[in-house]
């Protein structure tokens, strides 16, 4: 089982985040190949998840399940514990394009419900302060690997932050953008495209609330009946 969770953590590191169909495709012939039962259950996965992260978190990583409303899914997502900006952009990369990483992700975290019109990526007023702005086309090249790594997300015509975004730099945005990114009251994660409160507006994770719902009927935030309806609408926010 040793070889199986080292060649998991690999795939993991490979794919950047992957949700539970992938994880299956990965470990299927995995464990096949070398002859060990493979976890049969979501709790099973997650409990082989835990025990990698036990061999692994002092070499500065970690898996970690997380729920991406954007997508209606949870994905398992590759992290370094010690990430920031910078480090993320800097490997091979001009100092400009390390530069237009961070104009990214300041101007995504400081937007409205944290999200950009697609073309505003490629606006050069956007770029204003660089001493060679990257070229469109490398920008375009740039934003789909850093959107194959899960750190952004291009969808319906918007520029999101992605899942990994939002694990590996969750103290980064959450102390950096305080006034935009909050932290669900309820868990204490990080909480962007969720539910809100009818009456203050505040933002919770959808299982949060509903647990906490289970129990009393108002916001745990204002102590106003909760009106917001449970169910997942199909746009891209509460």
């Amino acid at each position: 089982m040793e070889v199986v969770k080292r060649g998991f953590t690999r795939a993991c590191k490979n794919h950047s985040y992957l949700c539970y169909e992938t994880i299956d495709e990965i470990l299927t012939p995995l464990c096949a190949s070398h002859k060990v039962s493979k976890p049969a259950s979501n709790e099973a996965i997650k409990a082989f998840v835990n025990d990698i992260n036990d061999s692994i978190r002092d070499l500065g990583q970690s898996l970690v399940f997380i729920k991406y409303p954007l997508m209606g899914k949870e994905y398992l997502v590759y992290a370094k514990t010690d990430a920031t900006p910078d480090s993320i952009a800097n490997t091979g990369l001009t100092a400009e394009e390390c530069q237009y990483f961070s104009k990214l992700l300041d101007k995504i975290a400081t937007a409205d419900d944290c999200r950009i019109p697609w073309n505003v990526a490629y606006n050069e007023l956007f770029l204003q302060g660089l001493a060679k702005p990257p070229k469109k086309s490398r920008m375009q090249h740039l934003l789909q690997k850093w959107s194959q790594m899960g750190y952004f997300l291009d969808k319906d015509e918007y520029i999101y932050l992605g899942p990994r975004s939002l694990v590996e730099l969750n103290f980064y945005l959450t102390s950096s953008y305080s006034e935009h990114i909050k932290s669900c009251t309820l868990c204490k994660g990080l909480v962007l495209w969720d539910i809100r409160c009818g009456s203050c507006q505040i933002q919770f994770h959808r299982d949060c609330i509903h647990t906490y719902l289970q129990k009393r009927d108002i916001c745990p935030s204002c102590g106003s009946l909760w009106t917001t309806p449970l169910r997942r609408s199909s746009s891209a926010s509460s």
